[in-house]
């Protein structure tokens, strides 16, 4: 599956994809603020993959202009609760300070609560990591009470979402258009089979074929 909006494209993490992944994962800059530190070896990768379930899970490559910037996801998704999990990473260090990853990070959290319908999302943070804090914070994200010093939990709702990025995605939209394309492939199962019907039949995304 393939999603386009604000002049970035969100493709579905496929087998081919998994060492570009793994390179950009194993550089300092990333792996540094991870919870899992060490270096993955394409059996860890591979492994990852083939044991990722896809009925919870939605993990996509972000491009900009087809050129592949980095990783972003909903994971552990729970459509009983409404839940689930927030995370990206760019891969490629010239766009660290673009505005790519922020739009798509817009998009993912569209897709998350107004195509999937999930009521919380929670980020994971290392603690100190003040960039990181901010940037999430400027999305209605809030520090979860009660949490130890290291890798802690930040949440937000849909109307927290709406509130602190309604300036933002309203310029975006004007800048970009307002409408999504989307490609789905015979191929697309589970969690993604699901948010694809979704969004073909909302139209506040203004959904076209790609």
């Amino acid at each position: 599956m393939r999603l386009q909006r604000y002049g970035v494209t969100l493709e579905t993490l496929k087998p081919d994809h998994l060492e570009m992944v793994r390179l950009w994962r194993n550089q300092d800059f990333v792996r540094n603020y991870m919870q899992f530190q060490d270096a993955l070896s394409r059996e860890d990768q591979e492994k990852w993959f083939a044991e990722l379930d896809m009925n919870r899970n939605l993990y996509w490559i972000i491009r900009t202009h087809e050129y592949p910037i980095g990783l972003i996801q909903i994971k552990e998704v729970d459509l009983e609760t409404s839940s689930g999990e927030a995370g990206i990473f760019v891969g490629e260090p010239s766009y660290l300070e673009m505005p790519q990853p922020m739009l798509a990070i817009l998009f993912m959290m569209e897709l998350a609560f107004n195509a999937l319908g999930l009521k919380k999302l929670q980020a994971k943070i290392k603690s100190g990591n003040q960039h990181t804090i901010s940037f999430n914070q400027k999305l209605g994200y809030e520090l979860v009470p009660g949490q130890k010093e290291g890798f802690q939990y930040y949440e937000v709702d849909a109307a927290a979402f709406d509130k602190a990025t309604s300036a933002l995605r309203s310029s975006s939209a004007k800048m970009y258009g307002p409408k999504t394309g989307i490609e789905v492939s015979s191929k697309c199962v589970g969690l993604a089979r699901q948010l694809s019907e979704k969004i073909l039949g909302n139209e506040r995304f203004g959904p076209y074929a790609l």
